[in-house]
């Protein structure tokens, strides 16, 4: 009896998509350490929206200053 090698039907494509989330990865873990901070901000902030976890709330706005009146 011959046998003959099978192989999953989409191991081409698992690979080319298992690379393309690694370039993705590594693409923002760069930006996230390396860029200026404006980027490097929003990088962190999509990789927590990757993860899961909820954005933190935003700080809360500083109390109006209060100026002193002349007397």
């Amino acid at each position: 009896m011959e046998t003959t090698v099978q192989r999953a039907a989409g191991t081409g494509t698992d690979s080319t998509v298992l690379a393309v989330k690694l370039v993705v990865l590594g693409v923002l873990l760069g930006t996230a350490l390396y860029a200026p901070r404006e980027k490097s901000e929003r990088a962190f902030r999509l990789l927590d929206l990757m993860k899961g976890s909820p954005e933190p709330a935003a700080p809360a706005p500083a109390p109006p200053v209060r100026r002193r009146t002349q007397q």
